[in-house]
């Protein structure tokens, strides 16, 4: 996706303490481990990485990959249903197709969702989804999404 080179040390500055070094990942080996046996899986089983803050339970910012994964649960609607959280949504889809707007979000695009703002999945898929069969299935084939 992106490269560039330096003729300096990024290091070479005034009082580098050393306690932070660039980190490269590669978002496709991440592996969400979750049983569900009911329901839509709650994102935080995504976080790859999360920014605590001072009150237990409460991050200041998460960084959440959704890769392609199975979808198993029986007898449930399995896309995210609409709901509303009490932090603000910044998603972004890398490739592929994101299983709660199949072609109404394409690679490259964002939503925000702000603060107690309700959203979920469109029309179609709506309906999809509540007329499949609940054998299990496989999500996102090809798709990297993710969310902070």
């Amino acid at each position: 996706l992106f490269s560039a080179s330096q003729e300096f040390s990024p290091y070479n500055v005034v009082a580098w303490h050393g306690n932070y070094a660039p980190y490269k990942y590669d978002l496709k080996d991440f592996c969400p481990m979750n049983a569900v046996g009911y329901d839509h899986p709650d994102p935080s089983i995504f976080t790859v990485l999360t920014c605590p803050s001072q009150e237990p339970g409460t991050a200041v910012a998460d960084f959440v990959v959704f890769p392609p994964r199975w979808s198993v649960a029986e007898n449930t609607f399995r896309p995210p249903y609409y709901h509303r959280n009490c932090m603000s949504e910044f998603m972004g889809l890398i490739h592929g197709e994101y299983e709660a707007k199949k072609g109404g979000f394409v690679p490259g695009g964002s939503s925000l969702h702000m603060c107690m703002s309700p959203h979920g999945p469109d029309t179609t898929t709506f309906e999809t989804a509540s007329n499949q069969s609940d054998a299990p299935h496989h999500i996102g084939r090809d798709t990297l999404a993710f969310m902070f």
